[in-house]
């Protein structure tokens, strides 16, 4: 009977670290409570609109990861805003979800109890207009369960949303938006 030599067995020993090491980041990841969208305009004179909403989703193919945001979800705290940023400026009818989709090799996980707090990047559709967008992002916790937490500025007429205007008054084309989420593997 041939014994394997000791290389072969020190490789063979190699690979099999190296899947288990490579096996949590190729794990399904799922959202798990504590969701929020928000964002932050800006009116006239300075006044700051914001709206928030909790219809957020995540959708991974083991190649790319999709944070998906229900815009009806959103809620300024005024009736007719809202009714107006859906039915005219976001056509929710038509356009009812933004997506940011990123490629999972962009993005970090805690490790070792570390947090992360970086940049990376990845597209945007929004009023079914897919653009490359750049954003931040903080992720605390472990490799299996972390809080995250994103934000990434836009400009409405990038993405052919027209600039809301109300009586001849108008808000400014920049939108800070932000995202809060739970992910486990």
């Amino acid at each position: 009977m041939m014994m394997p030599s000791r290389r072969f067995v020190l490789s063979l020993a190699a690979a099999i670290v190296a899947l288990a090491l490579a096996l949590p980041a190729l794990a399904k990841l799922s959202l798990s409570g504590g969701k929020e969208v928000s964002f932050h305009a800006v009116g006239p004179a300075g006044l700051a609109i914001e709206g928030k909403g909790r219809d957020v989703k995540l959708h991974e193919n083991g190649k790319e990861i999709a944070i998906v945001v229900g815009l009806n979800s959103i809620k300024t705290g005024i009736g007719l805003r809202d009714r107006h940023m859906k039915e005219k400026y976001l056509e929710t009818h038509k356009y009812p979800n933004a997506t940011l989709r990123v490629a999972k090799s962009k993005i970090q996980f805690p490790s070792g109890g570390k947090a992360v707090k970086t940049a990376s990047s990845g597209k945007l559709t929004l009023h079914g207009v897919t653009r490359p967008v750049k954003f931040n992002y903080r992720a605390s916790g472990s490799e299996n369960r972390a809080s995250v937490e994103g934000d990434l500025h836009v400009k409405m007429t990038e993405y052919g949303i027209e600039v809301p205007s109300y009586l001849g008054v108008s808000v400014k084309p920049d939108v800070d938006i932000a995202v809060k989420f739970q992910v486990v593997k």
